[in-house]
């Protein structure tokens, strides 16, 4: 259960973080939408306390000690114009390297767990004021730096176990070399749609390269607004279908 996560500070940033991602979108849901409130309790619920530091929720593992989450992906694309890092097997997986089978719901659900806030602050930093989308707002988080993350990939190559950074499996179509601004990401968190209730659980949009705001993780990379700058970088990337562990970690130091 989600009072069994002890992880410092976590149950009244997470019930913030909750309340203000949701609320205004749940409160403009009919019966018939997507009870997006229902599914966050429910993943709450499926939390599992492994050790004195560790839980699972379907198949994430979360350590409360180090704040890194781990996401069970496998290699969807090794060669194609991308505009996702991560989807999920039911999204947009003509143009993504990683898919999961994992939900939306618990993916976001264990970042807040794991003490992250949701916030958009740098998502459009790089972005020319004539390509910034109106409708959007730059929305620091409560703790500076507190939505910024590190994401690494870890894979087998027989006995041997590889890791990288995300962003070296990505590259620009211009350079032909991975962002080099692309150290860490932005958890922005998803949000509420009145019609379809939790877009990143409609879409299946996980991490995005080039901006989306209904995905939970996005670029803050030169270029993230363009959709035809990026594409994968295959001589870095596995084989299709070999399962890889998604690492999040935090940006700063855990205190």
């Amino acid at each position: 259960m989600l009072h069994t996560l002890r992880i410092p500070t976590v149950m009244s940033r997470v019930l913030t973080s909750l309340i203000a991602i949701f609320a205004l979108g749940l409160s403009a849901q009919e019966p018939t939408k997507p009870d997006s409130a229902k599914q966050m309790t429910e993943a709450q619920q499926r939390v599992k306390k492994l050790s004195a530091t560790e839980y699972d929720l379907d198949g994430i593992r979360i350590n409360a000690a180090t704040r890194e989450v781990r996401i069970p992906t496998k290699v969807e694309l090794k060669q194609a114009p991308i505009e996702y890092m991560l989807v999920t097997e039911t999204g947009k997986t003509h143009e993504s390297v990683l898919t999961t089978a994992v939900t939306p719901t618990a993916i976001q659900v264990a970042l807040l767990l794991a003490n992250y806030q949701a916030a958009t602050e740098g998502m459009l930093a790089k972005v020319p004021a004539e390509e910034r989308p109106k409708s959007w707002k730059d929305e620091p988080p409560k703790d500076a730096g507190a939505n910024r993350v590190i994401i690494t990939v870890e894979w087998k190559v027989g006995d041997e176990t590889k890791t990288a950074p995300l962003s070296d499996w990505v590259q620009n179509i211009e350079t032909r070399k991975p962002a080099p601004d692309l150290s860490t990401w932005v958890f922005n968190g998803s949000h509420i749609d009145v019609d379809n209730g939790f877009v990143a659980q409609h879409e299946g949009s996980i991490i995005a390269v080039w901006l989306d705001r209904g995905a939970i993780i996005n670029s803050p990379a030169e270029g993230n607004w363009r959709d035809d700058l990026w594409i994968s970088l295959p001589a870095n990337i596995p084989e299709p279908g070999t399962p890889v562990t998604l690492i999040i970690s935090p940006a700063q130091p855990t205190n």
